[in-house]
């Protein structure tokens, strides 16, 4: 049925749109009770408040380092703003305080991007490779949140955690498939290699050694499916080979600026190596959100299903308004695009009959 109102929203966004979003909030009314221990933050009243006082005792731990040292001068801001990531951590796994992990993960990532570029200051280092780092970070936290697939004691730190790497390595991958995106890429190979700071390669090495690790261990204890953990290695090395690479120009820029601008979206201003990235995050974006949607089916998570059909459903109409909206004709790309949402659904609902009868024959096989 959702898959009829997205095709509707697709061809006739006025009437669909809404009607999408009524059905998509009855759906969710529906299902907020079946789903409460798992997706929400707190799980009772008690729960939230307690939460909130940890949330708040990090947050006056930074401040207070931050007074402190502006009278002694102890360490650098970046350090205080670790130290009270890792103070978050330490609470949020000795309290289970799920909101306190958030900010503590997203301190951490926000952490390493101020001091990768206080490590770069005074050399010649593309930005690049600090963007890499935050890529790597979402990466591993998708590999923490499916280690915690089966502990049931963490089970609320694992949605965290999948959420996290899901939405960051997704939200990049929509940046990077974009013109807009794919001009900020060639402004961040510019400069000399990460090899220039050996604090920020240490780190990335690290890094990359932690994911290899972690997807290794979590395959072998079938925590991952071996198709997923492929998938996740190639993703890597899609956003780490830019960093062996000299400075990459994609476009060809005209000398006059307002002749650049009238040709933006016409589609014959990529290089060579631009139509190349092109394609490359274009096609990967798009079947990372295939494989949320299948890994769904598979794991029987409608969270996870309704989150790729969700990003899907964006990714559609981010590529009619930035790749197709001056050289493909509007009726011709929105008559793909549903026939496209029309396909996916139906393979979709064959998956839906499939995952139901699977289940009613192991209930049917459990003895009495």
């Amino acid at each position: 049925m959702i898959f009829f109102f997205i095709l509707l929203a697709v061809l006739l966004p006025p009437v669909g749109i809404p009607i999408l979003l009524i059905y998509w909030l009855v759906r969710k009314k529906k299902n907020i009770q079946k789903q409460k221990e798992t997706l929400m933050i707190a799980v009772s009243r008690e729960d939230a408040v307690s939460q909130w006082f940890f949330f708040l005792s990090v947050s006056f731990f930074g401040v207070t380092l931050m007074g402190i040292n502006q009278q002694f001068h102890l360490m650098s801001w970046q350090t205080i703003l670790l130290f009270t990531a890792l103070a978050g951590l330490v609470i949020s796994y000795l309290y289970k305080s799920v909101g306190t992990l958030i900010m503590s993960l997203v301190t951490v990532v926000t952490w390493w991007g101020f001091q990768a570029f206080a490590w770069s200051a005074d050399r010649d280092i593309e930005t690049y490779g600090i963007f890499l780092g935050v890529i790597l970070f979402f990466l591993v936290f998708y590999v923490m949140g499916n280690y915690y697939r089966k502990n049931v004691k963490f089970k609320r730190f694992r949605m965290v955690y999948l959420v996290l790497g899901i939405v960051g390595i997704v939200g990049n991958l929509f940046i990077f498939s974009s013109r807009f995106g794919l001009e900020i890429l060639s402004g961040m190979t510019i400069g000399g290699g990460v090899w220039n700071g050996w604090q920020v390669a240490l780190s990335l090495g690290v890094m990359v050694l932690v994911l290899a690790a972690g997807l290794v261990f979590i395959t072998v204890k079938k925590f991952l499916l071996p198709g997923e953990a492929v998938a996740v290695g190639l993703l890597a090395l899609l956003f780490i080979i830019p960093i062996f690479l000299p400075e990459q120009s994609f476009f060809v820029y005209q000398q006059d600026a307002w002749a650049f601008v009238a040709n933006y979206n016409s589609g014959n201003t990529f290089t060579a190596s631009g139509l190349v990235w092109a394609v490359l995050f274009n096609v990967t974006v798009f079947f990372a959100l295939l494989g949320l949607i299948f890994s769904g089916y598979v794991r029987r998570e409608e969270w996870l299903i309704n989150l790729g059909v969700f990003f899907l459903f964006v990714l559609i109409f981010m590529k009619y308004f930035d790749w197709f909206f001056s050289f493909l004709d509007k009726s011709l790309f929105f008559i793909g695009a549903g026939i496209l949402l029309f396909a996916l659904g139906w393979g979709m609902e064959k998956g839906r009959r499939q995952m139901v009868a699977q289940i009613k024959t192991q209930q049917t096989a459990k003895p009495t």
